[in-house]
């Protein structure tokens, strides 16, 4: 039998997610990694890259050539790590055009207006942000589904399930609502631009 869904255990999903430590750790390395170098440090941090996905990145525009043909900067892998969060959701394409207006010159990181380092840390910051936003919010999320289907009649397992889906669902619409809301921004304030 599942786990029943109440609002102490969402509470804690939020909390697990939170504190989840996403930071790609690349103190220690050097500015010339292989694209080998690459996908094994990758996998040591349980992300997933291929050889190919990384040069399809630097083909379609979204990540810069390794320089000397050959290597690749710890810039290269800040970008990679975000674009893996970020692909989750949106299209390369979407990403590409987010990032492109702070990436002077697609082919290099020295002129971007915002330093990678800084892009990667500011969005990690900001979802963690926009989770503690969403955890405030589902208490009453909660208690109002929870009055809702019992006012549809639904009782014992059967709230726990639809519990679940509400809650699921919920944030689904929001996610869309917000990829729908991305799309405006990229068509009336970055690509109007270009």
């Amino acid at each position: 039998m599942k786990k029943a869904m109440d609002k102490e255990s969402l509470l804690s999903l939020c909390d697990k997610i939170i504190n989840k430590d996403d930071q790609v750790k690349i103190a220690t390395l050097s500015d010339e990694l292989t694209i080998s170098q690459v996908v094994k440090f990758f996998e040591r941090q349980n992300r997933n890259f291929t050889k190919t996905m990384i040069q399809n990145y630097v083909r379609v525009g979204l990540l810069p050539p390794p320089f000397e043909k050959r290597y690749y900067s710890k810039n290269h892998l800040i970008l990679l790590a975000l674009i893996d969060n970020l692909k989750e959701i949106y299209t390369l394409e979407e990403i590409k055009a987010v990032l492109k207006p702070i990436r002077n010159n697609p082919e290099i990181f020295e002129d971007d207006i915002i330093k990678v380092s800084d892009i990667y840390n500011n969005y990690l910051a900001m979802r963690k942000e926009s989770l503690y936003t969403w955890k405030k919010l589902f208490p009453d999320l909660f208690d109002n589904m929870e009055i809702l289907l019992k006012k549809d009649g639904i009782t014992g397992d059967e709230i726990n399930k639809a519990s679940a889906f509400m809650i699921a669902l919920t944030i689904m619409a929001n996610t869309v609502a917000m990829k729908d809301l991305i799309r405006e921004i990229i068509n009336e304030y970055i690509q109007k631009d270009s």
